[in-house]
């Protein structure tokens, strides 16, 4: 089985630190006759993933090689905005929050994850279900917490240019798990068959119904296929786009509801 490791700079990452192949992102786009009659398997290790950049148009390539690479260029669009990623906030969030009590009922405001894997146990599945949602060699969650329930504020890629000296050691352990697993592609998501608009005010000091639950409710329709999207009294004129209206504010003849 052959690794190739692209960087943003030969720099980056140490030959000595991995035994796999390591070669830049603009090695690797301008020579197409690389690895030509193989089928290597591409950790793309960019610090830039952003839209036409090298980082981006390497993992481009790597798919129209028909090499299998990390992150793809599907994950990068995903994580570019937050309402790009938030249709799968509710599970994410179910499966952090399951971990309050083992880290003693208070989450840090960021954890990084790497290729699938926390800083302890504790994380397991929060960063085992994280990485099935994005499939990236370095993530950084970015956590709110409350005596209530744990957001999670943003979701982002860790580049190795801005890793520290124990989180660069962290990583390269994580890099050798997984070259030594077997590789696995992201689980399909299927489609929903309805969407379901939820309206809510954020602003409701007693709301017919706790966010926790709300978002408990989002995790189990998502299950029988159905997407749940909160919406507020400013999206009304978009009512139309959903299959149905579940009012969760409280209702008054006197308002908009």
């Amino acid at each position: 089985m052959t690794w190739v490791i692209l960087t943003g700079r030969q720099s980056d990452l140490d030959q000595v630190a991995t035994p796999h192949k390591i070669i830049t992102n603009r090695d690797y786009l301008a020579h197409p006759s690389l690895f030509r009659g193989q089928r290597p398997k591409v950790i793309n290790l960019s610090n830039n993933y952003g839209y036409q950049s090298r980082g981006y148009y390497a993992s481009l390539l790597a798919s129209s090689r028909g090499h299998k690479v990390i992150p793809t260029v599907e994950t990068m669009i995903d994580l570019s905005e937050r309402k790009l990623y938030e249709h799968a906030l509710p599970e994410l969030e179910l499966a952090l929050n399951k971990c309050r009590k083992d880290l003693g009922g208070a989450f840090p405001q960021k954890v990084c994850i790497f290729f699938g894997i926390g800083p302890s146990k504790i994380w397991d599945r929060f960063a085992k279900l994280l990485f099935d949602w994005f499939r990236a060699p370095a993530l950084e969650v970015h956590i709110k917490d409350s005596a209530e329930w744990a957001s999670i504020r943003k979701i982002g890629f860790h580049p190795l240019a801005r890793m520290t000296e124990d989180e660069e050691k962290s990583f390269i352990q994580c890099l050798e798990t997984y070259t030594n697993r077997e590789w696995r592609d992201t689980k399909g998501r299927t489609p929903a068959r309805y969407t379901f608009a939820t309206l809510v005010d954020p602003h409701e000091e007693l709301p017919p119904s706790e966010i926790s639950s709300l978002r408990y409710w989002a995790k189990i329709a998502e299950k029988m296929g159905v997407e749940i999207e909160p919406i507020t009294k400013r999206d009304l004129a978009k009512l139309a786009n959903y299959d149905a209206l579940f009012i969760r504010e409280t209702t008054s003849i006197s308002n908009h509801t």
